[in-house]
């Protein structure tokens, strides 16, 4: 018996450590259709004219659960790109080298609070993309942090804006 209970102690250990450095996801709040488990996130969304949409979560300390947020472009422009941020002021951050898509086939990590999607596929005005990536929550304590994500246009549909912003501005002057 008494060689049999370091073992057993060692797996307990074990499992308590795994359970508590994986996944709990305890809250989340989305401005459109989503639903969401301990384990992870699915959120749908129509992105418009307004561009900018924040997801609200609230996740356990240490752990790590996967969000797939689904988006269709209801925006006037074509998307080349998708960038998700967080608040580096809060404690999340995105798993690098966790990210894919169905439409963007490049993801880029310019830091721990940003993940771009681009090429090479467009997201022309009315399809939609799906994104999936991973958080983490490193620290001690229950955080709340929120997810922006904003399609980045065209550049031809951005010159074309630019333009039209300088013409209105040129003409009120005159």
């Amino acid at each position: 018996m008494s060689k049999v209970m370091p073992y057993f102690t060692c797996v307990v250990v074990l499992t308590v450590f795994a359970t508590t450095s994986y996944a709990r996801l305890v809250s989340f709040e989305a401005d459109t259709l989503s639903s969401w488990s301990p384990s992870g996130a699915v959120v749908t969304q129509s992105i418009g004219s307004a561009g900018l949409r924040t997801v609200t979560m609230s996740a356990e300390s240490r752990s790590k659960f996967t969000l797939t947020s689904t988006v269709t472009n209801e925006t006037s422009f074509i998307w080349t790109g998708y960038l998700l941020s967080l608040n580096p002021a809060e404690a999340a951050s995105f798993v690098n080298g966790s990210a894919g898509s169905t439409k963007f086939g490049t993801v880029l990590y310019p830091d721990k609070w940003h993940v771009e999607f681009r090429a090479p596929n467009e997201v022309a005005i009315g399809q939609v993309a799906t994104l999936q990536f991973d958080i983490i929550i490193p620290d001690d304590g229950s955080f709340t942090f929120t997810l922006t994500q904003t399609p980045i246009p065209e550049p031809a549909t951005l010159a074309l804006l630019g333009l039209g912003a300088l013409a209105c501005l040129r003409r009120r002057h005159t």
